[in-house]
């Protein structure tokens, strides 16, 4: 199988608005959610912390900052079930509109995002991907420029 699309060419800042903008959707929809039944309030806190844990290992990647500690104890095998689970949502919704684009775009990026915490070890993942993934992104960047100017 081949890498996904968007990690080919090293890290992209997409990720990180992707990731701040799926935390904000849960946060305000759980509430709805739990109250309709649609979702248990302890599984809800649960999903939305490690989907913050997502977004915060991204933004973190972003400001090449240190991400926040209180989300170091997400796992990445946590990160890659949300990720897989929003992407299992993605394609249920592309099989009704398989044209829509915006949808398209979201699962190419998920899926990236979902390969790059694959990438790396499960110790101390949020502290270490988001720092692990810049400097790839950055070593793929400068390659790509050698390439470039040895052309």
């Amino acid at each position: 199988m081949t890498d996904p699309a968007f990690t080919l060419d090293g890290f992209h800042v997409e990720f990180a608005t992707l990731a701040a903008t799926l935390a904000d959707d849960r946060a305000r929809g759980y509430p709805r959610m739990i109250e309709a039944g649609e979702i248990g309030a302890a599984e809800a806190r649960h999903r939305l912390f490690v989907m913050r844990a997502i977004a915060e290992i991204w933004r973190a990647a972003t400001e090449v900052a240190t991400p926040n500690r209180k989300l170091a104890a997400v796992t990445r095998d946590q990160c890659l079930e949300e990720l897989a689970h929003i992407l299992s949502g993605i394609e249920q919704r592309l099989r009704r509109r398989p044209a829509d684009r915006t949808l398209l775009h979201r699962l190419e990026l998920l899926r990236a995002m979902r390969w790059w915490h694959a990438q790396y070890p499960e110790r101390a993942h949020a502290l270490n991907l988001a720092f692990m993934v810049r400097h790839d992104a950055l070593q793929r960047q400068g390659e790509a420029g050698g390439a470039r100017d040895a052309a």
